[in-house]
């Protein structure tokens, strides 16, 4: 009787061991991201700034926006940033992940005419770890359309 009860407690000791392992396992090789956000550059490996979550049309040249990612515990996985315009994806970009701690980030130009929610996802394995927006709006379409009512108000 004894030998069968050490012998039920040590297989209990055995399969809490290997759960724990097993769980231990899962969210080191998942890991975690860190911090996530939208700057207007990204300078010694750190954003200069976090610009929120809406962005105006600028007429005069081309914006930038970047989407900076401080990535932990997934040291020789890839893990890409996934551009999207209203669930339409744009863009795709691969990183190598070479240590414990790994900081990455790509951008995107913006143009007038790419009006609408930019997402971008960080993916591993084909998995959405996280992911953030944007707003990119036209200001001067709402002043036209204000001016349209005006004008027509007047008629």
């Amino acid at each position: 009787m004894l030998r069968v009860l050490n012998t039920v407690l040590l297989t209990s000791l055995f399969v809490c061991s290997m759960t724990a392992s097993a769980s231990t396992e899962s969210s080191v090789s998942t890991g975690e991201v860190a911090r996530a956000v939208f700057a207007s550059d990204v300078i010694d490996r750190e954003p200069i700034d976090n610009i929120g979550n809406t962005v105006k049309v600028d007429y005069s040249g081309i914006q930038k926006v970047y989407f900076f990612t401080d990535l932990r515990g997934m040291d020789g996985s890839t893990v890409s940033h996934r551009w999207l315009l209203d669930g339409q994806v744009m863009a795709d970009i691969p990183f190598d992940i070479g240590g414990d701690r790994w900081r990455v980030w790509s951008s995107k130009r913006l143009l007038p005419g790419f009006e609408g929610t930019w997402t971008v996802q960080v993916v591993k394995d084909g998995k959405v770890l996280t992911s953030r927006f944007f707003q990119y709006v036209d200001d001067d379409t709402d002043k036209q359309a204000d001016n349209a009512e005006n004008n027509s108000a007047g008629k």
